[in-house]
């Protein structure tokens, strides 16, 4: 990508965020991230990256000069653990609409493995060769090896639904910088964040040209709630025609 580009130039805007929503000015220093994402080997016995389904769409509303975030519906929404949770506590989150949704925790199977061969960290893997999601998202951490990982130890992932707490968003930096920085799977120092989200979340104009990371809190509701920590797309900004666009992204999960 040509690291020349100038900013998008974007007129001044008065946006109402959400009254929980609060921008915090900070660097990108790469705390908290979860441990253990990159360098994985293609063993069986490694855990992958767990699998989850927790945001449909990345996408820039350029009428708006927005970043927006479409999360899956409750009713699609769900996170795959080998956590120690008590099913008898576990409810069933609120749909969109207000309504109790129809996502159910089960024992999984086989599972669908991420297409494509061998595993990948952004250090070791360009973005056209690594293994995609069935979104067409390239996956960190993903490879063959999932699915025989998942088929041999199937009797230890359970599959729940799952609510998000919060929406974070930050910028990582042009090209360069996202892959001498290569961010694990995790939290960053967000730039912006919004609680309790519902549906669509969007982010404050003046979008420059680079790399963004969204990242989603996910928890499993219930009289005590289970916090399972992020789920994270890293999406790619840059011109598309005369507009800015996402065109590309990375799945990014903690290892299950």
């Amino acid at each position: 990508m040509d690291t020349t580009l100038t900013p998008f130039e974007h007129g001044k805007t008065s946006q109402h965020m959400n009254r929980r929503t609060f921008i915090r000015t900070s660097s990108i220093a790469l705390t908290g991230l979860v441990a253990g994402a990159a360098g994985c080997t293609d063993s069986s016995d490694t855990p992958p990256p767990r699998r989850s389904s927790v945001i449909e769409t990345v996408a820039v509303d350029t009428e708006a000069d927005q970043l927006m975030v479409e999360l899956e519906p409750a009713g699609d929404r769900w996170v795959q653990t080998r956590r120690d949770v008590d099913d008898s506590d576990v409810t069933q989150p609120q749909s969109d609409t207000g309504s109790q949704s129809s996502v159910s925790f089960s024992l999984i199977g086989s599972a669908r493995a991420a297409k494509g061969r061998g595993t990948t960290s952004r250090a070791s893997t360009s973005y056209s060769s690594a293994p995609t999601t069935h979104k067409g998202r390239a996956h960190y951490g993903g490879g063959a090896y999932v699915g025989t990982w998942y088929n041999d130890h199937d009797d230890e992932v359970e599959q729940y639904p799952v609510t998000v707490d919060t929406v974070g968003m930050a910028y990582i930096g042009d090209e360069e910088t996202f892959e001498e920085q290569d961010p694990g799977p995790g939290p960053l120092n967000w730039d912006e964040t919004t609680d309790d989200p519902n549906g669509e979340v969007r982010f404050s104009a003046n979008r420059s040209p680079g790399w963004y990371r969204i990242g989603t809190e996910v928890v499993i509701p219930g009289e005590e709630s289970v916090d399972l920590g992020w789920e994270s797309i890293d999406a790619r900004i840059e011109p598309d025609g005369s507009e800015p666009a996402v065109t590309k992204e990375w799945k990014l999960s903690p290892r299950i």
